[in-house]
């Protein structure tokens, strides 16, 4: 008499008989990933073998193998099409999730913030495990409250949440080194940094080591209300024609860089002939302007790796006081190229 089956087969089941993870088993049953033609046979074999025919929904057994992260960026960035820079973040982002053995889920600021328990109640139907924080614009605190383990990217929330970032201070050194080997001396800066000119760290990096040559930047912000690409554009437009002498400028970030070589050489302005321009961020956006800018580069894929890798050690084994004192600083590197 043959025996009947009793046992409701799980992806446990089939990761053992395959001998591959847990999370490989979900990602290939759910067409995700890349994984070799044999692998993915054998996956599919032994679930049809089992019975693990995966339809609609899922069993509750496998509750506990979709492990996700959270990606918060806001939403101004995610959609600013002439700044690819969050798009590229978030691409690493789920790569280095993907080799932890989580998924990542985007949220464009969240909401906009409108009901902060609603927030956690998605977060929690969606089995969100830890949230990543690239939203400036917000506190990360309330995450920390709610026992929901988040690491933040670019800005240090608190001495209670780690952060993983660039050296922004080296940066704006890196910019002020270069421009002065190339015999400027005049130099402009300009920036849209949330917080004001006094806590832009690039800002202070440059004016320092300026200074050691006994060179004055002069320093634009945007302001808070400066969203609008017209409004930008005015205010680049108006730096120029207020300092026609000028013969160099770092620009804050890689979108400002943008607007401010487009508007130069709108204006009749030859780069680098008559002003010499640097931008700052990752090396997958040189690519995106004629001439070429040069760039302080930030190493975008260890921020995302060191970021995920910090933030899975919190999940896997609970926060500690050094984990969440960490202020992680990745180096950077200059990038020379046509607009200097």
């Amino acid at each position: 008499m043959q025996e009947t089956r009793t046992h409701m087969a799980t992806i446990k089941d089939i990761a053992d008989e395959v001998g591959i993870s847990k999370a490989a088993v979900s990602r290939i049953l759910n067409n995700k990933g890349s994984f070799s033609a044999e692998t993915t046979e054998k996956v599919w074999r032994v679930a049809k073998r089992l019975n693990y025919l995966p339809s609609g929904g899922q069993h509750a057994d496998d509750a506990d193998d979709i492990k996700v992260l959270a990606a918060i960026f806001p939403q101004e960035g995610l959609l600013l099409n002439e700044s690819p820079y969050y798009s590229i973040m978030v691409s690493l982002l789920e790569k280095a999730a993907y080799d932890y053995g989580y998924s990542l889920m985007l949220c464009g600021a969240l909401y906009n913030w409108e009901d902060e328990e609603k927030i956690f109640r998605s977060l929690r139907q969606r089995n969100v495990r830890g949230v990543i924080l690239g939203s400036f614009s917000h506190d990360a605190a309330i995450f920390h409250n709610q026992r929901i383990p988040v690491v933040t990217i670019g800005t240090k929330a608190s001495d209670q949440i780690p952060c993983i970032r660039s050296d922004n201070y080296a940066s704006g050194q890196a910019a002020a080194r270069h421009l002065l080997g190339k015999g400027c001396r005049r130099p402009l800066y300009i920036t849209g940094y949330w917080r004001g000119l006094e806590y832009d760290e690039r800002y202070r990096g440059f004016a320092d080591e300026l200074a050691r040559h006994e060179v004055t930047p002069k320093a634009y912000h945007l302001g808070m209300n400066a969203t609008r690409l017209q409004d930008i554009e005015g205010i680049i437009t108006r730096m120029a024609l207020d300092n026609p002498d000028a013969d160099a400028l770092f620009a804050e970030s890689y979108s400002l860089s943008l607007e401010c070589l487009r508007t130069y050489i709108g204006l009749g302005w030859r780069i680098p002939q008559d002003l010499k321009m640097v931008g700052y961020g990752n090396a997958f956006l040189t690519a995106y302007s004629n001439p070429r800018i040069t760039l302080v580069k930030e190493d975008s894929w260890q921020i995302a790796r060191r970021a995920v890798s910090l933030l899975v050690d919190l999940i896997e084994n609970g926060p500690s006081a050094e984990a969440s004192a960490r202020d992680i600083l990745v180096p950077v590197s200059l990038e020379a190229h046509q607009t200097t």
